[in-house]
């Protein structure tokens, strides 16, 4: 009975338990909720201060960016401005570079003229007089194998025999017999060689033989050519041979021409009688087909710096 009582008054203490279990977990939900709503608030608060942080950063940003390019902008002025000056001091350098190479050509020029004999690309046929005094700077004797007439010795211009040298052997080596006849004759020798033409061709000499210091031969760079076949003294057949036209096709690059050509004013055609005067003017001559009596004086005149080049 005591038992009986004992559940009975049990089962009437459940729905007390059953509020207070309730209330107790509502209590702890509740608390739940209250830890959620706070973390929550701590979030949004947190948000909004990363919010605010990061959108000052973000103009931090901006404005460092801003800045960079206005430093980049500035920069790249000062580099095309700089390159601009760049350009203009190259330019100015280059310039002044080419005005003292110009000058440099020009001393360089002067500098051989000042060296170089005046009178070698002077137009000494019926129109110049070269003073009986006149005698070149430097004369060297030619070697006998170039010789014609072995009993003679043959002067030349020293500095241009180098020239005609290799223009002979250059002749000789085509296969070509050309020897030299005559060369550098004194205002002395050439009187007496047209007093001697005189006597034997009589006035007709004055049209193949120039009274002394009208002579080419008196500057020491002329020389008379024939072959063992030719008819010294005229040559007369000189014109017909192999070596005239080896001399008319080549002699140019050696710095000869041919003074006296057909239809000349000066002399009668003496295809035998070559004068250097080196190979710029000789080439332009050549390619050109002029004479030298064509030039004028002043023109010549310019390549007497280059005449040994």
């Amino acid at each position: 009975m005591n038992e009986l009582n004992e559940i009975h008054a049990n089962k009437s203490n459940w729905p007390i338990i059953l509020d207070w279990v309730a209330l107790i977990a509502i209590v702890a939900l509740g608390y739940i909720i209250y830890s959620l709503s706070q973390t929550i608030n701590i979030l949004k608060n947190d948000l909004g201060v990363l919010r605010n942080e990061t959108s000052s950063s973000t103009q931090i940003l901006k404005q460092g960016i801003a800045s960079l390019e206005a430093d980049l902008a500035t920069t790249t002025l000062t580099s095309n401005e700089l390159s601009l000056q760049l350009l203009d001091q190259q330019n100015k350098s280059e310039t002044f570079q080419s005005t003292i190479s110009d000058l440099s050509g020009t001393l360089g020029t002067l500098e051989k003229l000042s060296k170089t004999d005046k009178e070698l690309l002077q137009k000494y046929s019926k129109v110049y007089f070269l003073s009986d005094n006149y005698v070149p700077l430097s004369l060297a004797v030619l070697n006998q194998k170039y010789v014609f007439d072995k009993t003679k010795t043959i002067y030349f211009h020293t500095t241009a025999l180098p020239f005609l040298t290799k223009m002979l052997d250059q002749a000789t080596n085509d296969g070509i017999s050309m020897k030299v006849v005559s060369a550098y004759r004194s205002f002395g020798a050439q009187s007496s060689l047209k007093n001697d033409y005189s006597v034997t061709y009589g006035s007709g000499s004055n049209q193949f033989s120039a009274d002394q210091g009208y002579s080419e031969h008196q500057l020491g760079t002329t020389v008379d050519i024939a072959t063992e076949k030719i008819k010294i003294p005229l040559m007369v057949d000189f014109a017909d041979s192999p070596t005239y036209k080896w001399l008319t096709n080549n002699a140019y690059k050696y710095g000869f021409i041919l003074s006296y050509p057909k239809d000349n004013t000066n002399y009668e055609y003496e295809p035998w009688h070559w004068r250097f005067v080196g190979v710029q003017l000789a080439t332009m001559l050549h390619n050109n087909g002029k004479n030298l009596s064509d030039m004028e004086q002043r023109d010549i005149d310019t390549y007497l710096a280059n005449i040994f080049d």
